[in-house]
């Protein structure tokens, strides 16, 4: 073979394996996009988080509840509740053992606010919770009991709950939901960690319904709106302050 002929072989060669390099680089490339476009499927969005005011977790807690148990009257889903929501709250904050040294306990202040389906407050009480304490509350039985409207528990069975964690202020229990003498919540100084145990029935497609537990974490807003933190407190003192000695709710058992 002459000279020239091995050297158009070597230069063959090594174009071969410089796109065989090339290919498998994109093949690479290609994988790894696929990759994200997978978890961009899972996450929704890889552009970043939900947008929230404040680092999570956060000081303001939301959830929903449907406590109500006539079948005659589903929701336009055609769900319906099938007994008893129950919420339970932890205070991450401080150390449950005062014995060691440069840690102490440190109570947060759980200001809780009900909503009914019509998004009208219908009670709202604060309640104290110790450092690494449990607080566990029945939506029937603690903030349900007592509603502002009419003092009839029957009449409200369906919808959202604000919790919003503080530091202690005044008034019961050093937790005073109302705006005197007020707060500001802050993720830095006091946060909750939470879940809600939902009963909830959904129909079939035989006419029937099928009914089941499902326990989901609160939903994390941090900060919260400003706005609507000055609102919930000035609805609240509205409550309590009313005359009726209705729409205060009690704070279950616990810490």
């Amino acid at each position: 073979m002459s000279f020239h002929m091995r050297r158009e072989n070597r230069v063959r060669n090594h174009t071969i394996k410089g796109l065989a390099l090339a290919a498998g680089a994109l093949l690479v490339a290609v994988a790894l996009s696929a990759s994200a476009n997978a978890a961009t499927l899972r996450r929704g969005s890889t552009a970043g988080s939900s947008s929230v005011t404040g680092t999570l977790p956060g000081s303001v807690l939301w959830t929903y509840y449907d406590t109500c148990n006539d079948t005659s009257h589903p929701s336009a889903c055609n769900t319906f509740g099938n007994g008893d929501n129950i919420i339970r709250l932890i205070n991450p904050n401080g150390s449950g053992n005062n014995g060691i040294s440069g840690e102490a306990d440190t109570p947060v202040c759980a200001m809780v606010y009900v909503f009914d389906d019509a998004e009208e407050m219908v009670e709202c009480c604060g309640c104290p919770i110790t450092s690494v304490g449990l607080l566990t509350i029945s939506v029937n039985d603690n903030l349900l009991s007592d509603p502002i409207l009419g003092g009839n528990p029957n009449e409200v069975e369906e919808g959202s709950i604000a919790i919003v964690a503080t530091l202690p202020t005044s008034g019961f229990d050093g937790c005073a939901p109302g705006n005197s003498p007020g707060y500001n919540p802050s993720a830095a100084a006091a946060n909750l960690l939470g879940s809600i145990t939902h009963n909830l029935a959904i129909g079939n497609n035989s006419g029937g319904s099928t009914s089941g537990l499902t326990e989901i974490g609160l939903f994390d807003d941090a900060n919260g709106d400003a706005a609507n933190i000055t609102y919930l407190q000035n609805e609240c003192s509205g409550l309590v302050g009313n005359g009726t000695h209705h729409g205060i709710c009690t704070c279950g058992f616990g810490s």
